[in-house]
Formats: C-alpha cells, structure tokens, sequence
C-alpha cells in the first residue's frame, strides 16, 4: 500500500489529537477553545458603552473569584478577562500572538495558554514558552466597588 506522507500526517495526527483530548478528560473543553467558544457569561453580567467593557462582578461570581477568568466580545474585539491575585484584573486581546489562536487561563497553573499551539504566557502577558515570541496586547482596568472596566482603546 502506497500512501502520500500528507495523508499519512492528517490521519496519524487526527487520531493523536483525538487520543491526547480524551486522555485528559477535557476534551468538551479543548473542543470549545479549539472553536474559539467559551462558556456564557451570566445574563447582565455585563454591557459595552463605547470603547469600555463595563463588567458586573456581584452577577459574574466566575469572575469575582481570585484566579476566574472569562471571555468577553465587546467593540469589535475578543478580550479574555483573568483574575490572578486577590485584588487584581489583567485584560488582554484574546488572540495568541503567534497565529491569532485563542487563549484560556489555566489557574493551577496561573498561566495563558494558546489553544492552538500551546504558547504560554504570565498573567502580565508576557511569553514563557513559544511558538509566540511577542507578548500579549494588554488592555487597561480600573476596579471600582464590584465593577471593572476594561478600557478597549
């Protein structure tokens, strides 16, 4: 049997991608981050005015809690919001800056990590394991009583 090496990659590695997701037991999760979706943040929990992602952590308990994270659409943009100390907030663009791929906070670890070819970055953005070599576009917050802002431009 004569087979061409780029089928050859496209199944063994089909099939490696497929054992790798159901060894680890997230495999609904890496299949939604692999899609660029996420879970849903809860009704009201938030509202854009403007340039500025106005977020209400009393209806977005995920968030409020040290090391939560979630991900948020607003002006045109992809923004993925983490909590990773007590008081607090870190935006960034959600948007790997090697191939644009999306990001996920990994708490245990305190780190962003691509889902598309694993960059690692810190909760300040910056790369700790490539393929990207730039660090990530951080967006400005201020914390005020139980809202956070996210100034998008």
């Amino acid at each position: 049997m004569n087979i061409e090496r780029r089928d050859f990659l496209k199944k063994t590695g089909s099939m490696a991608a497929c054992a790798c997701i159901g060894c680890t037991g997230v495999g609904k999760a890496a299949e939604m981050l692999m899609a660029g979706k996420y879970p849903e943040n809860p009704p009201g929990s938030f509202r854009v005015e403007g340039t500025k992602l106005i977020i209400d952590l009393i209806k977005h308990p995920t968030l409020k809690e040290t090391l939560g994270w979630a991900a948020f659409e607003a002006d045109k943009k992809k923004v993925i919001v983490v909590h990773p100390e007590q008081s607090s907030y870190k935006a960034f663009l959600n948007k790997c800056t090697h191939q644009g791929g999306p990001l996920s906070f990994k708490p245990k670890e305190g780190l962003l990590q691509c889902a598309w070819h694993g960059s690692r970055f810190d909760t300040n953005g910056a790369v700790l394991k490539g393929p990207a070599e730039k660090p990530l576009s951080e967006f400005k917050t201020a914390l005020e009583k139980d809202e956070l802002t996210v100034y998008l431009a």
